[in-house]
């Protein structure tokens, strides 16, 4: 099927769908089973397998898979969108500590919450639905010498969960990151080996000082596969490895996206037609240095039509030694129809990219996930009046300036954060 009668079978799908919505009478009530079958409690296997301490303090982390979900529980937890995490902390030292969720999964679903989900016409049903979530869900105090364990329920994520589980104590906070692989694939990230994209004579290490420098020197924006074509500003610079630069953004709330295929497209459509969200919705490939992007996040409103979104890819460059990505971030604020994409649509950027760059500042810092930050020049300036275009023919403005973040492997209070200038 090409891309063409894809689009029009999905419009039409979406179509007959919210018909069909309009004349159904309300929601259909379940009787739901009791919790069986043998992977029940195979994710503790997983979760001993890698185990993290510091401080006196262990914990252990293991994301319940859709069929280990519904062995668990007894419950589709992933047709409600939810995806239980198993946490287990150990305190063995000799103050309380206080386990925060929310730096885990700010949107997490409470117990009851998840239970009224599953509500049937059986009262008594309902009642032992509850207990048991309530009963599974973790509680959030650990005593000195204490243990707990239980679940999270989360949001679903699919490719790639990172799990940041960060517990308070009297003048402490722990943080323990822990990045799970999960069946499925068909995301935009992969793990990068720096050795095999850059052989050791191209890596160029400079110090926070001629760090500036060395950016005037990037090219200035993102290109088409061939490279003959200029397309959205490279207007962020990100030092910092790899796991802990994922570990700062999943917990700022951002998202991977799917890679662009039929299925990814055709519920990207969906969405439009329902006016949904779609988390991790495909972004277009953009060009440096002859590839795409390495990885691309996104932080969407609740349609498709609105999102931040952000594509980073490795450069050769390292600051005393830490990695340096360059990057594009802007925000979508529509949908139209074009003749230059292959997909017939795409997202209208808002033209303001420098308030995307901000944003991301704002958003950074809000999270406490880097150590410093600053402005440096390698874009080029495009007035309000004579703005450039990307490559689906949105024109965008700039101050020309690149936001540079630095990220911290521990949380920073903002007062914290050093200010470079360059």
């Amino acid at each position: 099927m090409n891309i063409h009668m894809l689009l029009r079978t999905r419009l039409l799908a979406g179509m007959v769908f919210l018909m069909a919505l309009a004349g159904c009478a309300g929601p259909q009530l379940m009787a739901v089973p009791a919790p069986n079958g043998p992977e029940a409690e195979s994710y503790l296997k997983r979760a001993d397998l890698q185990a993290q301490a510091q401080q006196q303090v262990e914990v252990k982390v293991a994301v319940l898979r859709d069929n280990e979900s519904q062995a668990v529980f007894g419950l589709p937890m992933a047709e409600k969108g939810i995806q239980p995490v198993w946490v287990e902390i150990n305190n063995r030292s000799k103050s309380p500590l206080w386990f925060l969720p929310v730096f885990l999964d700010k949107d997490f679903f409470s117990a009851r919450e998840v239970a009224y989900l599953f509500r049937g016409s059986d009262d008594r049903q309902n009642t032992a639905v509850e207990r048991l979530v309530s009963d599974r869900q973790i509680n959030l105090h650990i005593p000195p010498g204490g243990r707990v364990a239980g679940f999270v329920y989360t949001n679903i994520t699919r490719g790639i969960k990172l799990v940041n589980v960060e517990l308070a104590g009297s003048r402490r906070l722990l943080r323990f990151p822990f990045a799970r692989e999960l069946p499925g694939g068909g995301f935009d990230f992969e793990t990068i080996d720096p050795a095999e994209l850059y052989p050791r004579e191209r890596i160029t290490d400079v110090t926070v000082a001629q760090f500036g420098a060395a950016m005037q020197k990037l090219i200035c924006c993102t290109t088409d596969k061939v490279g003959n074509v200029m397309g959205d500003p490279l207007n962020l610079v990100v030092v910092g490895e790899e796991h802990e630069l994922l570990v700062t953004m999943v917990r700022g709330g951002w998202d991977f996206t799917e890679t662009t295929t039929a299925n990814s497209i055709g519920k990207m459509i969906d969405s439009m037609v329902l006016g949904a969200s779609y988390r991790n919705s495909p972004v277009s490939p953009l060009y440096f240095e002859g590839r795409k992007q390495d990885f691309s996040m996104q932080r969407a409103r609740a349609t498709i039509s609105q999102r931040n979104h952000l594509r980073l890819w490795l450069t050769s460059l390292r600051v005393d030694g830490k990695p340096v990505w360059v990057g594009q971030v802007s925000r979508d604020i529509g949908v139209r129809l074009t003749t230059r994409s292959p997909f017939l649509t795409t997202h209208k950027v808002d033209p303001e990219v420098d308030e995307a760059r901000e944003y991301l500042l704002q958003d950074m810092l809000w999270s406490n996930g880097i150590s410093r930050w600053g402005m440096a020049g390698g874009v080029g300036a495009a007035p309000i009046d004579q703005p450039r275009e990307n490559l689906t023919g949105d024109p965008y403005f700039t101050d020309g300036k690149r936001l540079v973040l630095f990220v911290s492997a521990t949380p920073k209070s903002i007062p914290e954060v050093e200010l470079v200038e360059w």
